[in-house]
């Protein structure tokens, strides 16, 4: 019966588009879309169905975390103009461009589940009962806040500037298009706009989602969808790209103090990366909920990890940067040599979520090597974080967690000079990759007097290692970006290089941009 319910989760779209032939038809007046509180369901689930599915080399967070991962300077990237997603931001990119489309599309499906409710003055169900409302009714309308705003985030994030600019940036349609010449000629936001518009929606949504799901009181497949919790941890991205630190401390803070137990980092990483059914990882805020077999699975996301269908992949092609290896003792001289440190060895999330390939003429015969001529003869460390439940590409994927937010409050305890907190919360996401038995030794804890925001940057690259954050965090902080293995020096966190271009087919009938 569950999986029934939840099935009903991802065919939204083809249940929105089914009343489009009804549309057309001369002799049938158009009908409501939604008539009941029930079949309202139908628009969020909808709208999630456009973040989380699409074909299989076609969805939004993928593309995201594929194209994000390639500029930074924590990999190495084996070069291949097949992919089309290089560090060159300016020329014509397949996955930025549908990532462009798909994620508009969610924007009016949301953009006309909004409008149906504005018609109704906020009360699209005048008959339902006053505790259907505020369970249903108002969570829905929030989830399509939350949906909206995580659609433009991810845009702002990849087309468009750091906060402390007012270039206009996308496109910022906030109802549905009644025409051609309306859909053609959408308003377009600055940096500043978008931005604000992101905050309003979601410190709307935070207000409207329930902390939890309740089988007695929401439909079934709310229970795979956003929280309070996981508003508040997008909300609190927004305020960091926006330089509003005491804003997003707040929202840090609400999600670790008050979230009754529901989320913590008692478990190993893995656990957040290998659930291939309805259960979560305990630091996981929010997934992508592939277990569901009328999902489309991910498919190229393999090309950030080491494994697809079970099997060692060639097409992977962001491994960690050889500079950032050395840096963190990981290896000493990855490209000559084979030995790995006792600094690796000791962190669980270097045993669990990450791969080493060996060099071709160097490795045993049970271990994995690179035939690749670039990086034959050197040490890799790739990421190994996706496909990893019993059902492989049919596992859960971690849009939000924990950790992150623990490691956000660190750097902003660490910037009002909460140096004992900072540390507190450092050690939590340090402690819990401590390995002690490869260690040898219990854990010591980085002490207030001795940490550094360095120490908290290195830890979340590695703890977010390949999930897209590296750039939105730098530039979100405003720090130069290291070219790492790309060379010597930095780039400004404010370059055009960190802006993908707007696609061909947008500019074509956009005339504000």
């Amino acid at each position: 019966m569950m999986m029934k319910h939840l099935r009903y989760l991802f065919f939204a779209l083809l249940m929105l588009c089914g009343s489009c032939s009804d549309f057309f038809e001369i002799d049938r007046p158009p009908q409501v879309p939604w008539s009941t509180v029930t079949e309202f369901e139908r628009a969020a689930i909808g709208a999630y169905a456009g973040l989380f599915s699409g074909n299989e080399w076609n969805m939004a967070w993928v593309n995201e975390r594929i194209v994000k991962s390639s500029m930074g300077d924590d990999v190495g990237f084996v070069t291949n103009p097949e992919w089309g997603y290089d560090r060159n931001t300016k020329e014509y990119n397949v996955y930025t461009e549908r990532n462009f489309i798909q994620l508009y599309r969610v924007i009016a499906t949301v953009n006309d589940a909004l409008a149906f409710v504005d018609k109704h003055n906020g009360n699209p169900f005048p008959g339902a009962s006053q505790e259907d409302k505020i369970n249903n009714v108002d969570r829905i309308i929030g989830e399509l806040h939350f949906i909206r705003g995580y659609a433009y985030y991810i845009l702002i994030t990849t087309f468009g500037h750091t906060y402390d600019n007012s270039t206009v940036d996308i496109p910022m349609p906030i109802k549905f298009a009644s025409s051609a010449t309306e859909a053609r000629n959408p308003p377009n936001g600055t940096t500043v706009d978008i931005y604000e518009l992101i905050t309003e929606d979601l410190v709307f949504a935070k207000t409207k989602l329930p902390e939890k799901f309740d089988a007695a009181l929401h439909h079934p497949s709310y229970q795979v969808r956003a929280t309070k919790f996981a508003a508040a941890a997008l909300l609190m991205r927004t305020y960091l790209q926006k330089g509003e630190y005491d804003k997003a401390l707040t929202e840090s803070d609400f999600i670790i103090e008050q979230n009754n137990g529901e989320f913590d980092l008692s478990e190993d990483p893995i656990e957040a990366w290998n659930k291939s059914s309805l259960e979560r990882g305990k630091e996981v805020i929010f997934y992508a909920p592939f277990f569901d077999e009328n999902l489309p699975p991910p498919s190229h996301i393999s090309v950030i990890n080491n494994y697809w269908n079970n099997s060692l992949t060639p097409w992977v092609e962001t491994y960690m940067a050889f500079s950032t290896v050395t840096r963190f003792n990981w290896m000493d001289t990855p490209q000559t040599d084979t030995t790995i440190n006792i600094e690796a060895k000791r962190d669980k999330r270097f045993s669990q979520l990450m791969m080493l390939r060996y060099p071709a003429n160097k490795h045993q015969p049970d271990q994995i090597f690179e035939t690749r001529g670039p990086i034959a003869g050197s040490a890799t460390i790739w990421c190994n974080k996706y496909y990893r439940g019993d059902k492989i590409n049919r596992t859960n994927v971690p849009l939000i967690r924990l950790a992150e937010i623990y490691l956000t409050r660190a750097f902003l305890r660490f910037q009002a000079n909460n140096l004992i907190g900072a540390a507190d919360d450092l050690n939590t996401v340090r402690e819990r990759a401590w390995d002690e038995i490869a260690a040898g030794a219990s854990y010591t804890p980085i002490s207030s007097g001795s940490i550094t925001e360095q120490m908290i940057n290195d830890e979340r690259l590695i703890e977010l290692f390949n999930e897209g954050d590296r750039i939105d965090y730098l530039r979100a902080i405003r720090t130069d970006i290291p070219n790492g293995d790309r060379g010597p020096g930095s780039v400004s966190y404010q370059s055009e290089d960190f802006v993908w271009a707007i696609p061909q087919l947008e500019l074509n009938f956009n005339d504000g941009l």
